[in-house]
């Protein structure tokens, strides 16, 4: 096989390797296919000069799967883990399915590995299937809703738990041991445990991918923890907010029948007026006027907090930015924070004596790399007034999950900008 063929194979195999785990971990692939292209450029020259040198076939594995995490630091990932996780992710599962078909080739025809793996012609074709292969679950992972996204958005985030950073980095190593082993048990000469030793390392990659589809869980249940908890202090606030409107309606009531126990009947259509008390509670609109481009769990979020202000008196306008294209994931993390601030700006209007300040200012930016959202209403915090707030609370949290905020609060008006994960 001439260089430039080589070569182009190759860069097709590295486009592969690398599109695999981008696609499956879910990160936008409008924004990564240059960087996927310009790795594979880089990776499929470096194999090539590789394969020219006296060095074995296992150390140009290993010096591949370096230099590889390396372009991955520098083109296709914020942290070393998750460059790591991406390179031996993507080189574990391209081995892995090749070697899947080189089973069954050898198996079908009755060929020996070596005498197989020597034969240009087997090289090419199983390098072709292979790919043809991968390009396809690409495909059909990039048209499904079904990704990683919980891995990847706890893989991405500025805070992961040291328990899972450990087993991440165990399930990568162990993955650079599979690629090692797979390739050291294929090119050895036959003996009589070379099919157990294939055998035991094919379990080995089963155990990895279960490994992956593991820690996904356990993030999604983590997940629906936090999403229960969310819906628990929502219903708390609920019920506080409920027995204030309670002690307030008892209040007017007693006031009411204090003026008439003192005759004094003609103050009551005042105070009735004064305190709005003849005035209809407002009519909750089901229909929300936000836009289909939102995520999913922004766009429940926002529906829900326009029907909580609308229950309270409070105008909430919304309104979305941003020339992007496709969905833009928002952790449940950040929308707990929002909520609470959400929350304080509501009730502190509601018990505002200001009709005409009563309303809400929520926009949402979004572009390809974060979503930014700004609050702001007329509405001006008072620090002696307002003091045991959950919002000063949420601004530190969301800082912690790498957000950026600008933060005046007379009047109120709160940028965060938040990195998509």
């Amino acid at each position: 096989m001439n260089g430039v063929a080589k070569i182009l194979i190759d860069f097709l195999e590295w486009i592969c390797l690398f599109l695999f785990p981008i696609t499956i971990l879910g990160y936008p692939l409008k924004k990564y296919w240059k960087a996927i292209l310009s790795v594979a450029v880089m990776m499929s020259f470096s194999s090539f000069l590789l394969h020219y040198t006296s060095l074995t076939i296992i150390y140009i594995v290993f010096l591949q799967i370096i230099i590889a995490f390396i372009l991955a630091c520098y083109f296709l990932a914020d942290k070393m883990l998750e460059a790591f996780v991406i390179t031996s992710m993507g080189y574990g599962f391209y081995i892995f399915v090749q070697m899947i078909f080189i089973e069954f080739l050898v198996r079908a025809f009755s060929w020996k590995y070596f005498n197989f793996l020597s034969d240009i012609f087997n090289q090419t074709l199983t390098q072709f299937i292979t790919i043809g292969f991968l390009f396809l679950i690409c495909f059909v992972v990039w048209c499904s809703p079904y990704q990683l996204n919980e891995f990847r958005s706890i893989l991405k985030g500025p805070k992961m738990n040291k328990k899972y950073r450990i087993l991440v980095l165990l399930i990568s190593l162990l993955t650079v041991l599979f690629i090692c082993l797979t390739v050291y048990s294929l090119l050895i000469e036959e003996s009589d445990y070379k099919e157990l030793s294939i055998l035991l390392i094919m379990v080995l990659g089963f155990i990895i991918l279960t490994f992956y589809l593991f820690l996904h869980i356990q993030f999604q249940k983590k997940q629906i923890l936090e999403a229960k908890k969310l819906f628990l202090d929502q219903e708390q606030q609920i019920i506080d907010q409920v027995g204030y409107l309670r002690v307030e309606e008892c209040r007017h009531f007693q006031a009411i029948a204090k003026l008439a126990s003192r005759q004094a009947h003609e103050f009551i259509p005042d105070y009735i007026t004064t305190n709005q008390l003849d005035k209809m509670p407002p009519e909750i609109s089901t229909n929300s006027g936000l836009t289909s481009q939102l995520d999913e769990l922004l766009f429940v979020f926002l529906t829900n907090k326009r029907k909580l202000g609308q229950l309270f008196g409070v105008s909430i306008k919304v309104s979305v930015s941003g020339n992007i294209h496709h969905n833009v994931s928002i952790s449940l993390q950040q929308i707990v924070c929002i909520s609470k601030f959400m929350d304080d700006c509501i009730f502190m209007l509601f018990r505002s004596s200001e009709e005409a300040n009563k309303i809400i200012y929520f926009h949402v930016d979004l572009n390809e790399e974060s979503i930014i959202f700004t609050i702001s209403s007329p509405f001006y915090i008072k620090e002696k007034v307002h003091g045991n707030l959950k919002s000063y609370d949420a601004i530190l949290q969301l800082k912690q999950l790498g957000a950026s905020i600008q933060s005046e609060f007379q009047p109120i008006h709160l940028s965060i900008r938040s990195p998509i994960l």
